[in-house]
């Protein structure tokens, strides 16, 4: 039975025919649209819009975590918004910062930034603001550090009862102040709770964006604050900021990273274009001509990059720095076409017109170019559906950029082989007019399927039982350690891996790491729907809400939270009998900063009705969490049990935030996306090879290679070292598509040939068809990534290692694993009518009749003297040797 292939690559050839007839008919329409195209797309340019934050790049569309960080926006969206940044300060042998002057010089950076570091701004007279100048409503964050100087240093002080410097509460007369999130890596005393050592002080600053300009400044203010840290230098201590804005700068530069790179790479890709054009077969084909094919081949992928950039920027889609990535992947694929192109052309009869070179050139190569770039389209057209919108952006970048370079390969590049076919056919001519003047007779030319030459004793060699015995084993073993490495494959999500080596964030994350995330960590919790707290019984209720999350596992107790109304309760202002009362004292207390009420007025939000407060429309509070290892399956363990806790109590709408919940969705969602979006990948390239492939045990043998393909670089990748992130995942759908480049291809020129030939010579016949092209496009697309090597980043680092895995893997597929299971499948051929039994090779090679041309041509007889060179070259027999060269010639790869 045949398959749907059978007819559909029919009816594909015939397209390809009849598109390269019309290509060289209108080859000016066809070279000048796409340039006028990709210039005219770069209005998109006009429309640059940049994404780069990664609470939002790095997890799913529909995780809790988006509309947890909404909420906490909504909470402070009154006063413009929130801006924070956090700079986290150690000692350099990081030991204790309670040691003598340490303190001091954490007190004299916190004062240095919040009122000597200024930035030009026009909200003063003198056109320098500071942070305390910026700073809106409560600018004390960092009060406690003073404070606890103040009293550590007076020895008397330390021990008086009315000052406890405890941890993580400090207690000064009847005031408690959270100090969990300002000191990490504390020890204290067994005995008094006091704090003896203090590895880690945080500063920070924070305030409201009250408008346009108060924010721009403040971007301002945070962009010095980065260089200020990168410059900073102190005998005693180390500095280190970070906050949502440094985060997405240090993100964004790794991205940048690569565009100096990419230069190298086009010179890379243009120079192996440019040696491996060469043909040794093809006398015609001079220097130039090889400049030219490198240059046309490598101005299509480019243009295509820049199309690509220009389109999506136009529709609205937000440029990405992980998008930097797909140039790179495009001029790999790009130039793949080119060697199919090219490999194609040279195999058209020179006698024949320019109209059906081209139409022969393109009915082979452009079923093949179609089954590697729809392949590799579909692959990260599957990845355009992820719910991540890191990894959605990268996909639609990349499945549009390979589409549109297919485009402008099948309609620019061919369009310029025709008019680099007309200076060819001009110089065969002359070539061919000096031939006749001394040819005596036609040279054998070499047929499809020839059975002699290298290609094919390495057939017959892969036929050998021994040899499929060899091959099987090892095949066990590659199996063996692949799906062993895809089991243990640790899922992770980390911020650090998003940025460069040398960035400043890898300090953070290192302090993140080692003390803040382990001691001190605070949730939010948002309550937006309270009840009327004049009542008693909905005052329990509150305080039973904070309780539950105080006794949680891994809770710091009651001592870590902050909760207005239990101070408030406690400080014997509230008459409670009176309800009328409460909100009128309430509104009061939180105007008295003197009497330390104000402090919190950032965690109400009051409802007036005519001018006076009727009731609490939404408030906040906090509570610490300490935990024993700080890992991500811990701390997602710790969030699923806030969230959990919140629906316990829903009529009151509450909400958990934490700074890394965002982290924690994406480690939950990891594995089933990357599991789904894997398997609808490989089905899509199966439906692929379904429609393009003319035969079913073709279909399922190159399905089969390509399964294992990525298993191979899935769990080999595991066992290099890299976990599973939503860079792994981009990098897989990558090379699910390139994985077709090195299995489809043989499958599909292997049953291309008649059934009536032995399966060794039709692999044969295949393997020079394709193989030469397949390890050219496998070599070159190494070349376009080899220089991002020189980049000292994970997320190069893993496109890297997979571009390496998957072109090795596919080309060991595609040369030895996928030629066995072929042979193995077809033991021997079927008898049927057709084509007859593949002919054996003319024992008079094409080289005795280039030795006649040659000797003629280069003493430049006379054609009295040309006959004699003819008689006398044709009467020496040729040696073992000549005849061994002349075969290898007409059978070359």
């Amino acid at each position: 039975m045949k398959s749907l292939g059978f007819y559909i690559s029919r009816h594909v050839q015939h397209f390809f025919h009849n598109l390269g007839k019309l290509v060289c008919r209108h080859a000016v329409a066809f070279f000048t649209i796409p340039i006028l195209f990709t210039v005219v797309s770069a209005v998109g340019l006009l429309r640059f819009n940049e994404e780069n934050r990664i609470w939002y790049l790095y997890s799913p569309s529909s995780a809790p975590s988006h509309f947890e960080h909404a909420v906490a926006n909504e909470f402070f969206d009154d006063r413009g918004g929130k801006f924070w940044l956090e700079v986290a300060i150690t000692a350099h042998d990081a030991e204790n910062l309670l040691r003598e002057r340490y303190l001091e010089e954490v007190e004299g950076i916190s004062n240095y930034l919040n009122f000597n570091f200024t930035v030009p701004c026009a909200l003063t007279n003198s056109g320098q603001c500071s942070f305390s100048q910026l700073c809106t409503g409560p600018c004390n964050d960092n009060q406690v550090i003073p404070m606890f100087r103040l009293i550590y240093r007076n020895t008397t002080q330390r021990l008086h009862p009315n000052f406890r410097l405890t941890y993580p509460t400090m207690h000064l007369y009847n005031d408690e102040y959270y100090v969990g999130e300002h000191f990490s890596g504390v020890d204290v005393d067994p005995h008094s709770q006091r704090i003896t050592a203090i590895r880690v002080i945080v500063l920070y600053f924070r305030t409201d964006k009250q408008n346009e300009v108060v924010a721009e400044t403040l971007n301002r203010w945070e962009s010095e604050v980065l260089t200020f840290v990168n410059q900073f230098q102190n005998d005693l201590v180390n500095v280190t900021v970070s906050s949502d804005g440094v985060v997405s700068h240090e993100v964004r530069r790794n991205g940048m990273s690569c565009v100096p790179y990419f230069s190298l790479t086009i010179v890379f890709v243009f120079s192996f274009i440019f040696v491996t054009s060469r043909s040794r077969n093809d006398p015609d084909f001079k220097m130039a001509d090889m400049f030219l094919v490198a240059l046309f081949g490598t101005m299509g992928p480019l243009m295509a990059v820049g199309t690509t950039f220009g389109l999506m920027l136009l529709i609205g889609l937000p440029f990405n720095s992980i998008t930097l990535v797909m140039p790179f992947l495009v001029i790999g694929v790009g130039c793949d076409d080119v060697f199919i192109i090219q490999h194609a052309w040279r195999k058209t009869n020179k006698k024949d017109n320019l109209e059906t070179r081209i139409a022969e050139t393109m009915e082979e190569a452009g079923p093949s170019i179609t089954l590697t770039s729809l392949t590799n389209g579909l692959s990260f057209a599957v990845g355009a559906f992820a719910s991540t919108p890191a990894i959605r952006l990268f996909c639609i970048y990349t499945a549009v950029g390979v589409l549109i370079d297919f485009i402008y390969q099948l309609t620019f590049f061919v369009a310029a082989t025709v008019y680099e076919g007309h200076r060819l056919m001009n110089k065969e001519k002359i070539f061919l007019n000096k031939q006749s003047q001394i040819v005596l007779q036609e040279p054998e030319v070499h047929k499809p399927g020839a059975h002699n030459g290298i290609v094919s004793k390495y057939c017959k060699l892969l036929k050998m039982w021994q040899t499929k015995v060899a091959v099987g084993l090892t095949v066990m073993v590659y199996w063996y350690f692949s799906i062993q490495g895809c089991l243990t494959m640790e899922i992770r999500m980390d911020s650090s891996n998003l940025i460069l080596s040398d960035s400043p964030l890898k300090s953070t994350a290192w302090v993140y790491e080692h003390y803040l995330w382990k001691q001190g960590t605070l949730v939010f919790a948002f309550v937006n729907n309270p009840p009327d707290l004049s009542y008693q019984d909905n005052q329990r209720k509150m305080l039973e809400l904070v309780d539950r999350f105080e006794t949680m596992e891994k809770s710091m107790g009651k001592n870590s939270t902050t909760f207005w109304l239990r101070n408030y309760l406690s400080k014997g202002l509230l008459n409670l009998d009176d309800q009328a009362s409460f909100y009128p004292d309430l509104e009061n207390w939180l105007d008295d900063y003197e009497n330390g009420g104000g402090r919190w007025n950032e965690m109400v939000r009051l409802k007036s009705e005519n001018g006076s407060v009727v009731g609490v429309e939404k408030f906040m509070f906090s509570t610490g969490s300490v935990m024993q290892t700080g890992s991500w399956n811990e701390r997602a363990q710790l969030q699923k049990d806030w969230r959990m806790l919140a629906e316990d109590f829903a009529p009151y709408n509450v909400t958990v935030f934490q700074s890394y919940s965002f982290y924690v969705d994406q480690l939950d969602s990891i594995g089933p996306t990357t599991i789904s979006t894997v398997l609808g990948a490989l089905g899509t390239m199966a439906v692929a090879c379904l429609c393009l492939i003319p035969s079913y045990t073709s279909i399922a043998s190159s399905t089969m290679a390509m399964i294992s393909i990525n298993v191979g670089v899935f769990g080999l990748l595991s066992q290099w070292g890299v976990a599973l992130d939503p860079i792994t995942m981009c990098t897989t759908l990558m090379a699910i598509g390139f994985s077709v480049d090195y299995t489809a291809h043989i499958s599909y020129h292997y049953y291309r040939n008649p059934k009536s030939w032995p399966s060794d010579v039709r692999l044969a016949d295949a393997l020079r068809s394709i193989g030469w092209p397949m390890i050219q496009a496998g070599f070159s697309t190494m070349l376009s990534i080899a220089p991002l090597g020189l980049i000292d980043s994970y997320m190069v680092s893993v496109f890297i290692k997979t571009t390496v895995l998957v072109i090795s893997l596919g080309l060991i597929h595609g040369i030895l694993f996928l030629p066995m299971l072929l042979l193995t499948a077809n033991p021997t051929s079927k008898t049927v009518k057709g084509p007859p039994p593949p002919p054996q090779a003319d024992p008079v090679p094409e080289k005795k009749f280039i030795t006649i041309v040659e000797t003629a041509e280069s003493l430049s007889l006379s054609l009295a003297a040309q006959k004699q060179a003819v008689e006398r070259v044709l009467s020496e027999p040729l040696s073992i040797e000549s005849q061994k060269s002349g075969l290898a010639t007409t059978n070359s790869l």
